[in-house]
């Protein structure tokens, strides 16, 4: 049997690559291997496709000296739920031309898999899936992924793919695949296998996640509902799966991306970290995903710093004390402050450090974002100010179907973190812009993010 794997374009306003990879695209990829499919793959997103000079000159992929950038993008129309919105709008990823002449290339697949992350990058999903019904229009098609794990009536009302996989792991999925004919040969084994990046084109930078879950409940986060129950892998196969990217792909930047990764730190995080150091494993560490500053003690910071660690990113998302135990408590300012030191102490110097804050919570105000933002800068951290976006399934998600701020039947387009803030008409467009520029011009003077991001 052979399946054909397509990472959808990015449909959006605004886009960066931030060590962003298909990995549960290619995990899928990975499982699918080990049941004795042929697996082909096409990635829209991909930065370094080698023939993309062919293309223009703007669309030569910039990357920064970690491994990330910008996507190569073209302007296209708003789609009608969001046509009045007063920004442009960008379909980011390979040109058109490209994929087609991919697609031409690839053996006549027996299934075709389009994977999913955010919920509002959907058109891109739907375009994958359509341009694939076109050249195989009797080949079955899945969607997976993010998307209709939180949208699932929407991706099933599209009607744009045979089957959804809405949740369950690899066990749904060899369900899902029984049902249309291909029942695998074996057991689906564990949900973080590890993803099948040899298909990638670039591998300098990867995306490693080494458990599942979250302790906290946080107000705003789709973590317990993605991944309810929490998970760690062994640290030895961690080490020896980053050891192995290194030695086989020349992998020189691994970003973790678990929701919780100094959960348990003194039998995971720690032990991964003493393990890279004792092997000497040369390679630069990241964590986009904010790491929990109430969980970080001296004997971690010091081994962040001794692995190579690049910028660690802690979660605040807010200063006001009152807001941090309504969204969940997982941090408070003391927390914080306490964590600043203890990397301090570790090597690493206080402007390194990002802080995640959040601006356009439910309720929230501007003035206190603009609390958040002197407070975060007075510490002498790097500020890094993301906008709200509306989970379903969330506490918060609840709240604002009861307030009238959102409808049940919103369409996931206006879960954009980047135009929500129109829907509480407490925030406007330039609003965020000004606190934006609030950020960056404090940001100047305590020295920029290492990594060139955020």
């Amino acid at each position: 049997m052979r399946a054909l794997l397509i990472n959808p374009w990015i449909y959006d306003f605004a886009a960066y690559d931030l060590w962003l990879k298909p990995a549960g695209l290619l995990r899928v990829g990975a499982a699918l291997r080990r049941w004795g499919w042929e697996v082909d793959f096409i990635d829209c997103l991909d930065r370094f496709h080698p023939r993309l000079s062919e293309f223009g000159q703007d669309r030569v992929p910039r990357r920064d000296r970690f491994g990330c950038g910008k996507y190569p993008k073209v302007p296209v129309e708003k789609p009608a739920p969001i046509k009045d919105i007063d920004r442009r709008y960008f379909r980011y990823g390979l040109p058109l031309e490209l994929f087609h002449q991919q697609i031409r290339s690839v053996p006549k697949p027996d299934l075709i898999l389009v994977g999913s992350t955010m919920t509002y990058w959907y058109p891109g999903c739907f375009l994958a899936l359509r341009l694939a019904r076109d050249y195989f229009p009797r080949t079955p098609s899945l969607l997976g992924g993010i998307y209709p794990r939180l949208c699932p009536g929407h991706a099933h009302a599209s009607h744009t793919a045979t089957a959804i996989h809405a949740g369950g792991g690899l066990s749904q999925l060899a369900r899902i695949l029984g049902k249309l004919g291909f029942p695998p040969s074996s057991s689906p084994g564990p949900d973080l296998l590890p993803p099948a990046y040899d298909l990638l084109n670039d591998r300098s930078a990867l995306a490693v996640q080494t458990s599942r879950g979250c302790p906290f409940s946080c107000s705003y986060c789709a973590a317990p509902l993605l991944e309810p129950v929490i998970s760690q892998q062994e640290p030895e196969a961690i080490v020896g799966k980053i050891g192995e990217y290194v030695r086989q792909f020349g992998t020189t930047d691994i970003a973790f991306y678990d929701n919780a990764l100094l959960f348990n730190a003194p039998k995971h995080i720690n032990r991964i970290l003493s393990l890279l150091i004792k092997r000497n494993i040369a390679c630069r560490f990241h964590t986009p995903n904010g790491l929990h500053a109430r969980l970080l003690d001296e004997e971690t910071a010091n081994l962040l710093k001794e692995s190579g660690f690049i910028g660690p990113r802690l979660s605040l998302e807010s200063s006001e004390p009152e807001r941090q135990k309504k969204t969940g408590g997982k941090v408070e300012n003391k927390d914080l402050i306490r964590a600043l030191e203890l990397l301090e102490r570790a090597g690493f110097k206080r402007s390194e450090i990002t802080i995640y804050l959040m601006m356009g919570l439910p309720e929230q105000k501007p003035s206190e974002v603009e609390r958040d933002i002197n407070f975060v800068h007075s510490l002498g951290a790097t500020i890094n100010l993301a906008a709200y976006s509306p989970i379903p399934g969330t506490k918060d998600y609840s709240q604002l179907l009861h307030e009238g701020v959102i409808e049940e039947d919103m369409d996931p387009l206006w879960q954009n973190n980047t135009i929500f803030c129109l829907r509480q008409k407490i925030f406007s467009l330039d609003i965020i812009r000004d606190l934006r520029n609030q950020a960056a011009k404090l940001n100047h003077t305590v020295g920029l993010n290492p990594a060139g991001v955020g």
